[in-house]
């Protein structure tokens, strides 16, 4: 993600270690570049924020199961 990015996320923030906890705390893998800044992948911003999947898990069947018994009758 772009600087501009990152300090919007982190209004009110000065310290880069300061941006760098705030960020961790929302969920984000963050690195730091040479100069302290906080590092985020735009795809780790997405696995989180980002839209979700529209395709829903298959449901949990809570039916019977039926099943023959091991003779085979």
């Amino acid at each position: 993600m772009s600087d501009e990015e990152i300090d919007g996320l982190c209004e009110g923030l000065t310290q880069n270690a300061a941006k760098v906890r705030h960020l961790r705390r929302l969920g984000l893998r963050v690195d730091r570049r040479p100069n302290g800044r906080p590092l985020v992948a735009r795809v780790e911003w997405a696995r989180l924020y980002g839209p979700k999947a529209t395709e829903a898990p298959p449901a949990a069947s809570n039916g019977p199961r039926w099943k023959t018994p091991a003779g085979g009758r």
